[in-house]
């Protein structure tokens, strides 16, 4: 699958506490929002063959680069829920796994 082809059938995952994926990395690219910043997007490939793209957050992104995530990984996240830092500002806590044996 290429990167049209998984943008063209692309669904976005929204999870909920407690919610996992886990696909191979297709690409990743960003999206260009008038309301937003410019936000990065994972595209995964699920087992089922669906195209999935994840919005990384700033820890997702280091997480990504700290295990050296490349097209062709399996990468698993898990979201944990929202947290509260102690001065009082929420955030989404999110786990992530590379496996890079999977090619």
């Amino acid at each position: 699958m290429t990167i049209n082809q998984a943008i063209h059938n692309l669904t976005y995952w929204q999870p909920s506490a407690g919610n996992i994926i886990a696909g191979i990395i297709q690409g990743s690219g960003a999206t260009d929002d008038l309301l937003y910043d410019e936000q990065k997007i994972l595209f995964l490939q699920e087992d089922n063959g669906a195209a999935v793209g994840v919005v990384l957050n700033r820890y997702l992104m280091h997480s990504l680069k700290q295990h050296n995530a490349t097209v062709g990984d399996l990468v698993t996240i898990t979201f944990h829920g929202k947290e509260q830092k102690n001065n009082g500002r929420s955030f989404n806590r999110y786990s992530l796994a590379v496996d890079k044996t999977s090619r």
